[in-house]
């Protein structure tokens, strides 16, 4: 394989010249990827109140403050098991929703601009 210089040196000064390109998809995905976290730990936390309510007054743990506080961290750990892929799905159905919704908006704005 033969390589040109001149073809080589021309690609370089056009890599040091020109601007680097913009990569908007990343910080799209970055920020997706934020919102998937947050409706991971809003499913965590509504698994955490469910577990909590079924648990009820059981022994497991004992009585008084500390039979409490070790059934709280048992429900939070067991909920956050739980949300983990593919949890109960409330996730996916969140983000899609919220897509939707901002989907809706922003068709809306645009309509509003062109009327």
């Amino acid at each position: 394989m033969k390589i040109d210089l001149q073809t080589v040196q021309t690609r370089q000064t056009a890599m040091k010249t020109s601007p680097p390109a913009r990569t908007a998809q990343p910080a799209a995905s970055d920020e997706e990827q934020r919102l998937r976290e947050k409706c991971r730990e809003f499913e965590a936390i509504l698994l955490q109140k469910m577990v909590e309510v079924m648990q009820g007054n059981t022994g497991l743990f004992g009585q008084g403050v500390q039979g409490d506080f070790f059934r709280g961290m048992f429900a939070e750990y067991l909920a956050k098991e739980l949300a983990q892929n593919p949890g109960l799905g409330l996730t996916e159905s969140i983000m899609r929703a919220l897509s939707e919704r901002a989907n809706g908006r922003t068709n809306e704005q645009t309509n509003e601009r062109t009327n």
